[in-house]
């Protein structure tokens, strides 16, 4: 099997921000379907440009996680600063393969603003335009009849909306029913054989979307910032070091990045250690598990699914110092032994005492009555492989603070500019 038919990431997005908040349902993909019908029979765009600006539209809002970042985003009011768009900005930015499209992300709400200190040129300040429209036509029309949408479109506190861009939408509309077919649910099948036949990635930009769209869950405290990249980190050294092929490298790689994917459905208000310890308690529950399931059905491998259920039973086995009763497959080990060190390094990131950690693993093979051929497979370069995890990670802990303190600055401007709009 070739590597990148691991993962339909798009598929991956989409069925993650279903069960982010309700409200939210599928409305990064019905923007993404406006842009997709409005750009049909433009030639001003090239098809890289559209599959970007599409890819822009499905993760506009990625940003917002918190309740009252989606209480702002379905609010119409136009001083409510909209501050997931910084945070959407600053994912962009760091980790997604579209860096240069980081600005769009950060004006979409506020497409006439000048005040920010990240300047953004008239070509995409247009696109900023053009997803702003699609996002609040979508918005308007689950919130009110659609029937009223034109007389919403043509008010004058709407004036952000340019009349070419109404015009466009209009036009777009007549020919190709776009709210009629978001009505009847059509639009989907349209998507579906779109992202089949149009979309191309390449595999370092479907890690990078993944990373990112990890990230906007994870890089929300100082607790969960290095949850993920602990594992990752890990898996890849442990392949490496068992020599696994690519392939299987990769399938462990995936199944390490999609494990807790489930998360998004939390609350991670995570303050102390003990907020830490709930979380991870709900985290691992069925639950999640089955969230996590119902993301990735139908847009990965099924043998990644069936690492990460394996993966999940190891851990719980683990945790109950319960003798195991199955031969997990070696990816599945590999997935489970990782997470389980990410949460005693979470909790204590002191890489001095690696020695002390793997005689701690030793034990909990022995007490669950499991064969450690893997694990002793690993024992000779163990610290070889923590060094470099740490190391790995310590750069994604100073990005987390980086990206931390960009966000409370640019907050605090956008919090205290009164004339946003001139």
């Amino acid at each position: 099997m070739n590597s990148s038919q691991l993962i339909n990431i798009v598929d991956v997005i989409r069925h993650s921000f279903c069960h982010l908040d309700p409200r939210l349902i599928n409305h990064g993909e019905r923007v993404s379907y406006i842009l997709m019908k409005m750009l049909t029979d433009t030639s001003y765009y090239t098809k890289q440009e559209k599959q970007d600006i599409f890819m822009l539209g499905l993760l506009h809002d990625i940003g917002a996680y918190r309740e009252d970042e989606i209480d702002s985003m379905l609010s119409f009011d136009m001083d409510d600063p909209m501050a997931h768009s910084v945070f959407g900005y600053l994912l962009f930015q760091n980790f997604s393969p579209l860096p240069e499209y980081a600005d769009v992300i950060l004006y979409h709400h506020h497409c006439n603003a000048q005040y920010y200190p990240v300047p953004v040129s008239n070509y995409h300040r247009d696109i900023a335009r053009l997803i702003y429209l699609a996002d609040r036509i979508d918005i308007f029309c689950v919130l009110n009849d659609a029937q009223e949408l034109n007389s919403f479109l043509d008010t004058d506190n709407y004036a952000v909306f340019s009349d070419s861009n109404i015009r466009w939408f209009r036009n777009a509309d007549e020919k190709y029913h776009i709210l009629e077919h978001i009505r009847t649910g059509e639009y989907r099948e349209e998507l579906t054989e779109y992202i089949r036949s149009q979309i191309t990635l390449s595999e370092p930009q479907v890690h990078d979307y993944l990373m990112m769209f990890i990230f906007s869950v994870d890089f929300r405290n100082e607790y969960t910032a290095l949850h993920t990249s602990y594992a990752v980190h890990l898996s890849e050294q442990f392949a490496d070091t068992l020599h696994l092929s690519s392939i299987s490298g990769r399938t462990v790689q995936l199944a390490a990045i999609l494990h807790n994917i489930g998360k998004i459905s939390l609350s991670a208000h995570v303050t102390n250690v003990n907020d830490y310890d709930r979380y991870l308690k709900e985290l691992y529950q069925n639950s999640t598990l089955d969230v996590t399931r119902k993301i990735l059905k139908d847009a990965v491998d099924p043998q990644i699914i069936k690492i990460i259920d394996e993966s999940f039973l190891l851990l719980e086995y683990w945790s109950e110092d319960r003798t195991v009763t199955f031969t997990p497959a070696p990816a599945a080990e590999i997935v489970a032994l990782s997470y389980l060190i990410s949460n005693i390094l979470t909790h204590s990131a002191d890489f001095t005492y690696h020695a002390k950690l793997f005689v701690f693993l030793k034990k909990k093979y022995q007490s669950c009555h499991m064969d450690d051929a893997i694990l002793l497979a690993l024992e000779k370069y163990f610290q070889q492989i923590m060094e470099k995890t740490f190391s790995s990670c310590s750069s994604v802990y100073r990005s987390y603070h980086h990206m931390m303190d960009e966000k409370h600055f640019l907050n605090n401007i956008l919090l205290h500019y009164n004339s946003k709009y001139q």
